[in-house]
């Protein structure tokens, strides 16, 4: 048994021989050429970015480490994003979406920009929204207000964005998706999915660009590193795109200001699609982490 074992250890293992790739090629490139150029360019503005190709390809490509935190990409990811982005199409996108949807245009005049100090939540009861911002605040030390804190908004592009930030770790807590990988992953197929059914396509794609960049690099990752993840990363995925088709508008456009002393088990219910598990998937980031 151990010579067999041996006799095929040292046999070369290949899945093609040279015929079946030249054939595969052949069918798959076709009879085009690439037009030949003094430069790499392709017809993808965002592979003829060096800013966001290394971004993306660095988050799904490498394995984590314990020597940096998992949000170490994110500057990176940003500026990728920051090269390719076309803001004064953005706007106009949004200024065409404020005359075809009321609601949407009421959301941006409302300009809820809300500083939580947990000095003044102190009445919030246990189990509330309210109470849980606070909370995460002191226990964490942390300012849910991030990237673009302090700035002052005075355009509804700036809103946008700025909300969508700053509420962030908000929609953790009210959907019960993380904060963990699976829920990271959850909470962004959910902003994707209903993004993409309520906004126009193009809206929808400004919008959310950084979930998706996450959340396919990190399904990326997983299948490539960390295989063992998969299926908890699918549960999320599967969970989050369901969510995000039954919640009755956008969470970057619900005003989580009218929620504070809800209890949290009965804001999902509140806004049509079903939490996710808390804590639990939480176990599986040492799987999904290495």
């Amino acid at each position: 048994m151990d010579d067999m074992a041996n006799a095929i250890h040292d046999e070369s293992v290949r899945l093609r021989d040279e015929a079946m790739i030249a054939a595969d090629a052949a069918y798959m490139k076709g009879d085009g050429v690439p037009v030949a150029g003094s430069i790499p360019l392709s017809t993808s503005r965002y592979l003829n970015s060096p800013l966001f190709a290394h971004a993306y390809t660095t988050l799904a490509l490498r394995r984590f480490g314990h020597d940096i935190p998992v949000t170490y990409d994110i500057p990176d990811m940003q500026r990728g994003m920051e090269d390719v982005a076309d803001l004064k199409k953005t706007v106009r996108l949004i200024a065409e979406e404020r005359e075809k949807k009321p609601e949407f245009a009421a959301w941006l005049d409302r300009r809820r920009d809300t500083r939580w100090k947990p000095a003044e939540m102190s009445h919030y009861a246990r189990g509330t929204l309210g109470a849980t911002i606070r909370d995460f605040i002191v226990k964490s030390g942390m300012d849910i207000e991030f990237s673009y804190k302090g700035k002052e908004v005075t355009s509804d592009i700036e809103y946008l964005f700025k909300r969508g930030s700053q509420t962030h770790d908000i929609q953790h807590m009210a959907t019960r998706f993380g904060p963990n990988i699976a829920g990271e992953t959850a909470m962004a197929m959910m902003n994707v999915t209903c993004d993409a059914n309520y906004f126009s396509p193009e809206l929808a794609h400004a919008i959310y660009m950084g979930t998706l960049f996450v959340s396919s690099a990190s399904y990326m990752r997983a299948g490539l590193h960390y295989p063992a993840g998969m299926p908890i990363l699918l549960e999320a995925m599967e969970r989050g795109i369901a969510a995000g088709r039954a919640i009755r508008k956008p969470l970057l456009m619900v005003d989580w200001e009218d929620y504070l002393d809800w209890q949290i088990v009965d804001i999902a219910p509140d806004l049509g699609f079903e939490p996710g598990p808390g804590d639990a998937w939480a176990a599986f980031d040492p799987v999904l982490l290495g």
